[in-house]
């Protein structure tokens, strides 16, 4: 399995009004279970390959990338990963795009040669969390497609709201796994293909300093279990088990093997997240 990383206690029902309207529609692969977006990089001919990962708390491009373009590297910075601490250099005045929409700041270039092997294909750059702020992310997995919206009203009767609450500058939502009665605060992370990364012991209660990237090391082992997502129910979901967290103050992470079952809207701006079907 391959994961990424840089107050309600349960989802509702909840019908939503009108449609809509988005304001960029960008197209995506979606391969090994991972979602792949082309990105325009000033000083290149040729589009790059990022991916989708809102388990990565910042947005991110190959530091061997950033020097063929001659990027200026500004500051370093230290970068929390599952494998332990790393670093990266804030990019100054650097222009990206996907599609007509620009790379908020900062933009982080660090080396991703290891996730690259372990994913099997070149990763240019990650869009993290920074990419999901202040607007409505709406991801359509069987269309292959995402839609920037102006807002998260939709018109969708049968979908199921769940909070967003923030930790170690990721976003968290709260998902009940093997019956248990608690709510578990679980990372929402389009960078993970598994559908679950579960750690079940108690969490530590320390919070990191710095973003949050980087390659997991595999799970110790796997079971079929319990995931419910508001009142929707799914047997055989598989999650690797971890008997220390993955990330301090954590429960673990719900990856794109879940996710993929949903259409999902990301409205950060609201701390919501939308699920609207189940297939």
């Amino acid at each position: 399995m391959l994961f990424l990383v840089l107050a309600a206690a349960a989802g509702f029902m909840l019908p939503l009004s009108a449609q809509a309207e988005p304001a960029a529609e960008l197209p995506f692969r979606y391969e090994d279970g991972l979602i792949w977006l082309k990105v325009d990089f000033a000083g290149r001919k040729e589009p790059l390959n990022f991916l989708l990962d809102s388990g990565a708390s910042v947005n991110a491009i190959n530091l061997p990338v950033a020097r063929s373009c001659r990027a200026q590297l500004d500051a370093k910075r230290s970068v929390e990963g599952v494998s332990g601490p790393s670093f990266a250099y804030v990019l100054k005045d650097l222009q990206v795009r996907v599609g007509s929409t620009a790379l908020p700041y900062p933009i982080l270039a660090m080396d991703l040669g290891a996730i690259s092997k372990r994913c099997h294909r070149r990763i240019d750059g990650i869009l993290g969390v920074d990419f999901f702020r202040k607007r409505a992310v709406r991801i359509d997995f069987k269309a292959r497609k995402i839609w920037l919206l102006n807002d998260s009203d939709m018109n969708a009767a049968n979908c199921v709201v769940l909070p967003i609450e923030k930790r170690n500058g990721a976003l968290c939502v709260p998902v009940r796994i093997a019956g248990n009665a608690a709510m578990q605060w679980m990372r929402l992370d389009t960078g993970c293909d598994s559908a679950l990364e579960w750690v079940v012991r108690g969490t530590e209660k320390r919070r990191m300093n710095g973003p949050s990237i980087g390659l997991a090391t595999p799970s110790v082992h796997y079971i079929n279990t319990s995931a419910w997502i508001g009142k929707r129910r799914f047997d055989g979901a598989v999650a690797g088990i971890h008997a220390n967290s993955i990330f301090p103050g954590e429960d673990g992470l719900v990856g794109n093997g879940l996710l993929s079952k949903f259409c999902v809207t990301i409205d950060e701006q609201r701390s919501r997240v939308i699920f609207e079907g189940a297939r």
